[in-house]
Formats: C-alpha cells, structure tokens, sequence
C-alpha cells in the first residue's frame, strides 16, 4: 500500500468514474483538464482497498467521538507511529524528527503487508471498541 490514500476509478463507457470516496474528493478539485498516471498492480489490491476504506471509517468515529480533524494520512503517520515504523534523525538545531518506514510495494512485501494491515485493524478496533470482524464487513461493503 502506499502512503496515500488511493484514487480508485473504473471504466465505464469510454470515461472513468470514481470508484472510492478519496477519488470522489479529488474530482471535486479538478478543474479543466488533468494529467492521469495509470498503474497497474501486482500487490493485493483488496487489501490495500481494505486498509484504506477501513481507516476512513474509523477516521470518522474517531473525529465524532473526540471532536478531532483527523484524516487517514494522519491516522497512516500516527498508526505507523505506535507501530516504531520511523527512524528518528536528528537535526543540528536539537530537534528530532521522524522518518517513517514506507508502506509501499517497494518497501514491503505482500506478507508484512498483510500483517501490518492485520496489526492496524487491531489497533483501529481497540480505539474505537469495534470488533475487527464488524469493521471488515463494513469495510467490504463500501469498497
């Protein structure tokens, strides 16, 4: 997965339509004519549709239940956070910064994906008190 919420489209009539909510707020935004990338995957892309449909759901829980503004590359940074997935580098002034570990095709394979994605469901549920299974169903649902 990468570190950016997907923009998912699907072809339909010779035009392509937004196929996920990220991908719905990024047509809002366009205006005039855009440059498109198309890749193709070789990565579990239902698990990666997974993580991310289930990190906007537990994104709105937690903005409801906490009052909070988070979105899912925030929630990304902070799971990755409670995981240790950074390097922690140091700058001259004293201050320390993080560099997080990339959860790309490229940096990890579909087994660690699978675990870190098991790992943040768990993590996720815990926060908001909904069972992993529940989240799962209802993640499938909307992706």
């Amino acid at each position: 997965m990468t570190n950016d919420p997907p923009l998912i489209f699907e072809a339909r009539l010779g035009g392509l339509f937004p196929a996920n909510r990220m991908a719905e707020e990024a047509m809002r935004e366009v205006k005039g004519r855009v440059q498109v990338q198309i890749k193709g995957g070789t990565a579990n892309q239902r698990r990666r549709g997974l993580y991310w449909v289930c990190a906007g759901i537990v994104v709105q829980i937690l903005n409801d239940l906490h009052t909070l503004t988070l979105t899912e590359k925030e929630l990304h940074d902070i799971t990755r956070d409670k995981f240790g997935m950074f390097d922690e580098m140091h700058l001259p002034s004293g201050q320390s910064v993080k560099r997080y570990h990339s959860t790309s095709n490229r940096s990890m394979n579909e087994n660690a994906r699978a675990d870190y994605t098991t790992r943040a469901l768990g993590l996720w549920s815990t926060w908001t008190g909904i069972d992993v299974t529940t989240m799962r169903d209802e993640a499938s649902r909307l992706n």
